[in-house]
């Protein structure tokens, strides 16, 4: 078997994209690549926007939201943002982007603009935007997979004699 056959899976939805089974493929990615390209896009736009809402207002006026106004706000939108993923997708990677999405848009611009006294460095707002990200992402994938397969077997159990 040459290496081009060995990382083709006819039956993984990532044809030729790894050497993973199909199930890990699902687990890491998400059933459907397509959906994954789109969430990832979300991800990106939750970025977008988050960073926006943080800049200082010497730069976007009122646009601005104030710092610590909004925290638990940010570990809801994180943490919904990777369940509602997961639930529609599975896909560990994915809910983990979306998490960081937000969190690494409100943490960023506290090291890039010195927004807290003392001021924390890039290096820190991405380490904690991470942890954040992690930790949101992990139980929303959790949450959303969970509650995607419990509502699975419901629905089985209604529709089976």
């Amino acid at each position: 078997m040459s290496a081009d056959e060995s990382s083709t899976n006819p039956s993984s939805p990532y044809p030729g994209a790894s050497p993973l089974s199909p199930r890990a493929e699902v687990l890491l990615l998400g059933r459907d690549p397509a959906t994954a390209v789109r969430l990832s896009a979300l991800a990106g736009t939750l970025f977008a926007v988050t960073f926006l809402l943080h800049l200082p207002p010497r730069l976007v006026g009122g646009l601005s939201v104030p710092f610590g106004l909004f925290l638990p706000l940010l570990v809801t939108v994180a943490f919904l943002a990777a369940a509602t993923g997961a639930y529609l997708n599975d896909g560990l990677f994915v809910s983990l982007a979306l998490a960081g999405g937000p969190s690494f848009g409100f943490y960023l611009p506290l090291g890039l603009f010195e927004l807290t006294y003392p001021s924390s460095t890039v290096l820190a707002g991405l380490a904690i935007g991470a942890a954040v990200a992690v930790v949101c992402g992990s139980t929303g994938f959790i949450a959303g997979a969970g509650a995607r397969r419990a509502v699975e077997r419901v629905r089985g159990r209604r529709h089976s004699p």
